[in-house]
């Protein structure tokens, strides 16, 4: 009986024992999970997000900051843990934890692609993202405006070298560095075409050139250009498009005499004087006399005017109807050379009308049928030549006339087409037809 009181003693003794060691390690597993789950915003929270910069160069960085704050307005427990995201570029730490005030500060680092980079933060079942999220423009994406100069902005009368400066702006106006600088010219030669900005948002290159040019500065994507010196931009894209601004500038030739050819104000007609306006000036700042000015019509065939000097109306006839660009050259006695083109739509030369009237209707055998005939011709248009065929095997040629009665007589009963042919001055030839009907 004793005996089996101790064996119930230890068994009852071993199980309690058992049981603690149990709580003790639930206790031990807890608080080890405790440690391993972090601390995240409770529901109802808000995070607001703000940058220290909102445009970037490439490989720019800035501070992201995130601001929690608890449905009561209380920042949450220090050690709440935020988790950021970024469309491009990356985000260093991509995790922090929030210090007393509900405050994380990371850092953003652009990288070196152009586009807009969206950058989240999230924690929990909270998140900072879509609208509230923080976009930051860079490299191209963060281009504002380009301004364009040139030292100097005129060129000896022979030609000569200007330094061309580009000064790239990002959107908030401040200079934008390390983004390609893309130029062109009208004219001249650029001695660099794509030239990365400085530290101050500078890009250089030199335009060798003789006549009037405008240099074109670009970043990104070309854009629509306004003005000397100005600056045109297209809001930048996202998904890594560069945005689009651009800048122009105008060097001109010193001393150099001035054209302009002005085409008539209604479209001329193939085969008809065409009249076209020239205004030369030459240049007032030296005096320099104008030695020869040249026309290429379009149409294959040239003109020289010689020392032309003020207005003067110039005629030219293009032969076939079509579209021309007619181009004029001026000359100094110093070598300095203007062009200028424009271009004149050419319509095909109205042709005639021809009206044949027979008297009496019908004819009669044997007896006279008169023939009236009216031509009427376009402005600036005449008659070669007018023949008649009566449609019996006889003709007659009238000439150069335009209007004539001519009298003939037929032989047979029947009904006869008489024909017309005018020959116009611009080499056409137009027919015109009527019946004529003979009775017995």
């Amino acid at each position: 009986m004793a005996i089996k009181m101790v064996m119930v003693f230890m068994i009852s003794r071993l199980r309690r024992t058992s049981a603690l060691v149990a709580s003790l390690a639930g206790a031990a597993l807890l608080t080890v999970a405790c440690e391993k789950v972090p601390l995240l915003a409770p529901g109802g929270s808000t995070i607001t997000l703000t940058a220290a910069a909102t445009a970037l160069p490439g490989n720019g960085t800035t501070d992201i900051i995130a601001q929690v704050i608890e449905a009561g307005g209380t920042p949450p427990h220090s050690g709440t843990l935020v988790s950021f995201t970024t469309s491009l570029g990356t985000v260093q730490p991509s995790q922090q934890e929030t210090d007393v005030s509900g405050k994380v500060v990371v850092k953003f680092v652009a990288g070196g692609t152009s586009g807009t980079a969206t950058i989240t933060a999230l924690s929990g079942g909270v998140s900072a993202s879509g609208t509230n999220a923080i976009k930051i423009l860079v490299g191209a994406a963060a281009v504002g405006r380009v301004i364009v100069s040139a030292n100097p902005t005129l060129v000896p009368a022979l030609g000569g070298v200007t330094a061309i400066s580009a000064v790239v702006l990002d959107v908030n106006g401040n200079p934008l560095t390390s983004v390609p600088v893309s130029f062109s010219t009208t004219a001249g030669i650029l001695n660099d075409a794509l030239v990365n900005a400085d530290q101050n948002g500078m890009a250089q290159t030199t335009l060798r050139t003789a006549q009037t040019a405008t240099v074109t500065a670009s970043v990104g994507a070309t854009a629509p250009t306004t003005g000397t010196g100005g600056g045109t931009t297209t809001p930048p894209a996202t998904g890594g498009t560069p945005g689009q601004a651009s800048g122009t500038v105008t060097v001109g030739v010193a001393a150099a005499p001035t054209l302009v050819i002005t085409p008539p104000t209604t479209p001329p007609s193939a085969g008809l004087p065409a009249v076209f306006s020239i205004v030369v000036t030459a240049a007032t700042t030296n005096g320099t006399a104008v030695r020869d000015v040249t026309v290429n019509w379009g149409d294959g065939a040239s003109q020289d005017l010689g020392a032309l000097s003020g207005t003067a109306s110039v005629t030219h006839i293009f032969r076939t109807a079509g579209t021309y660009v007619i181009t004029a050259t001026v000359l100094d006695a110093s070598g300095n050379s203007s062009q200028v083109s424009t271009s004149v739509a050419v319509i095909p030369v109205p042709r005639p009308t021809i009206i044949i009237t027979p008297s009496p209707v019908p004819g009669h055998v044997g007896a006279q049928t008169t023939l009236g005939i009216q031509v009427t011709l376009p402005t600036g248009i005449s008659v070669q030549d007018l023949t008649i065929n009566f449609g019996d095997g006889s003709s007659a040629d009238l000439g150069g006339a335009t209007s004539a009665s001519v009298p003939h007589v037929y032989t047979a009963v029947g009904t006869y087409t008489v024909t017309v042919t005018v020959l116009d001055t611009t080499g056409q030839i137009t027919t015109g037809t009527t019946a004529v009907s003979i009775a017995q």
